[in-house]
């Protein structure tokens, strides 16, 4: 779905969606171990995330977000498991919107992929279903349905019992239209924790597309042990 010149809704069915893959976090709850780097299954977890990227269909170049200093670190992993989809690697900023909005900038296409390199277990056919669904609207996400009972909590109190058939587990990844996260964006300097939550701003509402919850995030050092059990399950060699 590549954009036109005009920036209209000239795209055809079946053309490529530029990623954001973003890496520039500071894996703050993981300890001292940069967790991207983190061996799973004999590649760094950023590894898994790029060579997902690079195995869909539908995606065509890939701009990897990094920290600042550490772009040529990162590109190092990226050349190898992206290296036909590799566009470029930039800088990120002090917040995930800078990061998400610097990677934006250096796409080309009407709709962009957004992912965190943080979740390594997403599939090409998983991504390629959230690209289809995101055509024709403000953009698609991944995610799941709660399993839990979540309760709204206020100074240690229970203070709220939201229905649990109605609540689902944001992952990524989330495409959405580039020009309309910009446009979110530029409307107050205020962060988001996702990208549908930006396009909301415009009052924009996502489609929601089930990828399980096997499409865990990397956080902690536990989730490293989930990650290898599921891959192992997958019969997926590195």
């Amino acid at each position: 779905m590549r954009d036109d010149p005009s920036g209209g809704p000239g795209y055809a069915r079946g053309m490529d969606v530029d990623a954001v893959i973003v890496a520039a976090g500071r894996s703050a709850r993981f300890g001292e171990q940069d967790k991207l780097l983190a061996e799973l299954g004999g590649r760094p977890v950023l590894g898994w995330s790029l060579a997902a990227f690079e195995a869909a269909d539908g995606i065509g170049r890939v701009v990897l977000v990094a920290a600042p200093g550490r772009e040529a670190e990162l590109e190092a992993i990226a050349r190898k498991y992206a290296p036909a989809r590799l566009a470029a690697v930039v800088a990120g900023g002090a917040r995930r919107r800078d990061s998400v909005e610097a990677g934006l900038r250096a796409c080309r296409t009407r709709y962009v992929a957004i992912h965190d390199g943080a979740r390594p277990l997403i599939t090409p056919a998983d991504i390629a279903r959230v690209v289809a669904a995101a055509e024709g609207g403000p953009g698609a996400i991944a995610a799941t349905p709660v399993t839990d009972t979540i309760k709204d909590v206020v100074d240690g109190r229970v203070t709220g019992h939201p229905t649990r058939a109605r609540l689902w587990a944001a992952q990524t990844p989330q495409v959405v239209l580039r020009q309309a996260w910009l446009d979110a964006a530029a409307r107050g300097d205020d962060d988001e924790t996702d990208d549908a939550a930006m396009l909301s701003r415009l009052g924009l509402e996502c489609r929601v597309v089930d990828t399980g919850p096997e499409n865990l995030k990397v956080t902690r050092p536990a989730d490293l042990l989930v990650a290898a059990a599921i891959l192992a399950q997958r019969g997926v060699v590195a």
